[in-house]
């Protein structure tokens, strides 16, 4: 496969599955791609030239590590500009959007909520629920919504992405048949008494404060520490909000949520799987 500065990761590892730990290899800031977790968020929209850059290295050190495993430079690639690349998608949209009118397809822009930190969960979910049959939303984001994609495709929606440039995705929503609708409490956190359970955790809790980070960077960081978390240990979270886009995952991997909803910008999540019984 011949690379360039603008090969996605997702298409590395999709050609070579070694190149996870030929890239984590580079330094320690791509370790996360071991975690297959991570590696879902993180992989399918970013560029190696990206990557270089969150990891302060030059591209040449993924050529480097990727040329043993039968990847090679693009022609006139190998000192390619390292100037922001003009992205466009090389995915034609499908034939329901291609044929949608102007008029059917609603916009959604949340780039100002994530960037203000607040959390447009709710503002979305608002908006695919009034989706109508022949029509569809445009979803306006920084980053590829990965968890919210996961939910609607489950509820019978689908969706395409387009990455407009490193910081712009365009995700659009529609109802693949006859969508069920999206009932709030399935995705609220099992009730629990949070400081029982806490309790019960006692000299078994790691504790992560997430408040500073920007989306999607705290869900990044809750999933990887829960890959590393020890059996019979919990999780204590320290956020500015519940993280709606999380908890169905949590949900769908066995673990328990109890909230401590304590004010405004502070919450506690205690994050635990229940023992398994043996016999």
């Amino acid at each position: 496969m011949q690379i360039a500065a603008s090969t996605k990761i997702s298409a590395l590892i999709k050609e070579n599955p070694a190149a996870i730990e030929a890239i984590a290899s580079i330094n320690k800031h791509f370790e996360k791609l071991r975690n297959p977790l991570l590696r879902k968020v993180l992989a399918s929209r970013v560029t190696i030239a990206d990557a270089a850059r969150i990891g302060g290295c030059e591209v040449e050190r993924f050529y480097e590590k990727l040329a043993p495993l039968g990847f090679t430079v693009a022609a006139g690639k190998s000192t390619e500009s390292m100037a922001q690349p003009v992205y466009t998608s090389n995915a034609e949209l499908p034939a329901f959007l291609a044929n949608l009118p102007a008029e059917r397809l609603r916009r959604l822009d949340v780039c100002a909520d994530i960037a203000t930190g607040n959390d447009p969960f709710r503002k979305i979910m608002a908006a695919v629920d009034k989706v109508e049959e022949n029509s569809a939303l445009l979803l306006i984001n920084t980053f590829e919504p990965t968890p919210l994609m996961a939910i609607l495709k489950k509820k019978g929606y689908s969706y395409f992405t387009e990455e407009k440039s490193p910081d712009l995705v365009h995700t659009y929503f529609w109802r693949n048949g006859a969508a069920e609708p999206l009932a709030e409490e399935s995705i609220k956190p099992a009730e629990n008494n949070f400081e029982d359970t806490l309790a019960r955790f006692a000299g078994k809790v790691k504790r992560v404060d997430v408040r500073h980070l920007e989306m999607p960077q705290p869900m990044v960081t809750i999933l990887g520490e829960l890959e590393k978390l020890p059996a019979g240990e919990a999780l204590y979270v320290v956020h500015k909000r519940v993280p709606q886009f999380l908890l169905p995952q949590l949900d769908e991997r066995g673990f328990h949520v109890a909230i401590n909803e304590v004010g405004p910008n502070e919450v506690y999540l205690l994050i635990y799987r229940e023992p398994t019984s043996e016999v």
